[in-house]
């Protein structure tokens, strides 16, 4: 009996050891597959030719315009190519037709506008006739409203909740800023008349409006940032506005834009600022003598960037895009061999154009996709997941 059970602990024994085995020789795997992911990613990171091969043969980032969905066009210089969520659309003869990342035409709605002015926020399309009267907010491909503009339209913006605000001109004012809800009420109008109101943005929890203007009456270009409280205009408070920032003298306003947590970001000729908590903090310089700053824009979610062109050579230089995290200034970079001809941006992706090849490159400085042409590429849209590389009778689609 005592046999018997010496001879089932044995057992036991035996099996509890099997088990441990087991249990060391796949965490020995773990840590050995960890392991070689990490020094792949080393080596990806630092390594090109390790890059590039991993890129075109593993990871499939290499395309070419003869494997890429394609939409025929009549000519582009008639047409207005618009990436809108995931979707390319080309107004053209009244007409919005929208496709699909395949290529194939969805749907189509009646738009009378044929110098368009737009701008895109999610589920949302605002577009107006630049220079004169006609206005519409698109959700989707439904037409949510339109109206009739008293004066002609300069700018317009639209939130991710579908509030629009634009710019008008040529009224008895030099600008006014109409804003509108997702419904079209229009909540308050912002009257200038002795500035020239060359952009506006809407904060993403519908607070704050903020406008950008220059004054050109002196001997020199003053330019300045004015915060207007929502609910204050809505209620015809006397003083709606809650921030005024005053930039240095001879700093052009271009452009300006909210990003989350209601930091504003604003892009002048010479420098990118960014306003938050009443603050003026400058993010990057444009002017630096000593380096060749190409390109820079603010069209990002909390990223900003500048290109600047580095000589390799006689007769070549790369293109180093600077990105940078304007929530903790953490930069990134991204080197591309060749001089880029233009950039276009959206969310977190960057698309530099080198003439017959496009990177397109996430804000953390990876490569999404690299696709080469044959012909020189005329133009450059992206949206979500998606974007169109434009030429003179054709838009080939790029799935990101």
């Amino acid at each position: 009996m005592k046999e018997i059970i010496d001879l089932k602990k044995a057992k036991e024994t035996k099996g509890k050891r099997t088990f441990s085995r087991k249990k060391l020789i796949f965490l020995i795997a773990i840590i050995v597959l960890v392991f070689i992911v990490a020094i792949c990613s080393i080596i990806y990171a630092s390594n090109k030719e390790f890059r590039n091969f991993m890129d075109q043969y593993l990871f499939h980032k290499n395309i070419s315009e003869e494997n890429v969905p394609t939409i025929e066009i009549a000519d582009a210089t008639n047409s207005n190519v618009i990436a809108y969520g995931r979707y390319l659309c080309i107004l053209a003869d009244n007409k919005l037709s929208q496709y699909n990342g395949s290529g194939n035409k969805e749907q189509e709605v009646k738009i009378e506008i044929h110098n368009p002015i737009y701008e895109t926020n999610g589920r949302y399309l605002v577009i107006g006739e630049k220079n004169s009267q006609k206005l519409y907010l698109l959700s989707g491909m439904n037409i949510a409203w339109e109206k009739e503009m008293e004066g002609n339209i300069a700018k317009v913006t639209v939130n991710q909740n579908g509030y629009v605000s634009c710019i008008v001109t040529g009224t008895t004012y030099k600008s006014v800023i109409i804003t509108y809800d997702a419904k079209g009420n229009e909540l308050f109008k912002t009257y200038r008349s002795s500035t020239i109101a060359v952009d506006v943005s809407i904060s993403k929890d519908n607070q704050y409006l903020a406008f950008a203007e220059i004054n050109t009456s002196g001997t020199v270009i003053q330019s300045n940032i004015k915060v207007i409280s929502v609910q204050k205009s809505k209620e015809d408070a006397e003083e709606p506005i809650v921030y005024n920032y005053t930039a240095p003298q001879n700093s052009l306003i271009l452009r300006i834009k909210y990003q989350d947590k209601n930091r504003l970001v604003c892009m002048y000729d010479d420098s990118i600022h960014m306003i938050e908590s009443d603050v003026d903090m400058v993010l990057l310089l444009l002017n630096e003598t000593e380096q060749k700053i190409t390109f820079a824009d603010i069209n990002l979610n909390n990223y900003v960037f500048r290109s600047v062109e580095k000589s390799t050579g006689l007769f070549s230089a790369d293109t180093a895009i600077e990105m940078m995290n304007v929530g903790n200034q953490k930069e990134n970079l991204y080197t591309i061999e060749g001089v880029a001809k233009s950039i276009t941006c959206y969310e977190n992706v960057i698309a530099v154009n080198l003439g017959s090849e496009v990177d397109f490159v996430n804000t953390n400085s990876w490569l999404i996709k690299r696709y080469t042409s044959s012909q020189e590429v005329r133009n450059i849209v992206i949206g979500d997941g998606l974007a169109g590389i434009i030429y003179r009778d054709k838009i080939e689609i790029v799935n990101l």
